[in-house]
């Protein structure tokens, strides 16, 4: 994938912090309200946020949700954005693969949600 700097810039913290949805490890309140912090900075909307999830985060970090003792400590900033960068855009297949796995992360996205458009009323 390609990004202007300008775009990568604002991108980078997000795809850092979206990540954490995909640790092997149950998200506490303050990682939930860290999350929701860096998806109302990045002024992106919600749908915006829920596509650079699903399109460029999820595809680099579901399998870790796979793995018996998968990264629970929080994932190398350089790895979550050279992988997305090295990534090509899912296709249609993968992207009804990654629908079909969103349970696995979908109570904290709707947390995730609810926190969103909280600090978006403030």
């Amino acid at each position: 994938m390609t990004f202007d700097s300008e775009t990568l810039s604002i991108r980078k913290p997000l795809w850092v912090a979206l990540s954490d949805l995909f640790l092997d490890t149950e998200l506490q309140e303050y990682d939930l309200a860290f999350i929701a912090r860096k998806m109302h900075e990045s002024g992106y909307s919600i749908d915006e946020i829920y596509d650079i999830l699903m399109l460029e985060v999820f595809p680099v970090c579901i399998a870790n949700l796979y793995f018996v003792a998968g990264e629970w400590a929080g994932f190398d900033e350089n790895w979550v954005v050279n992988t997305i960068l090295s990534a090509k855009r899912p296709n249609r297949f993968r992207r009804w693969m990654n629908n079909r796995h969103f349970w696995m992360i979908e109570k904290n996205w709707e947390d995730l949600v609810k926190r969103f458009n909280e600090l978006q009323i403030k």
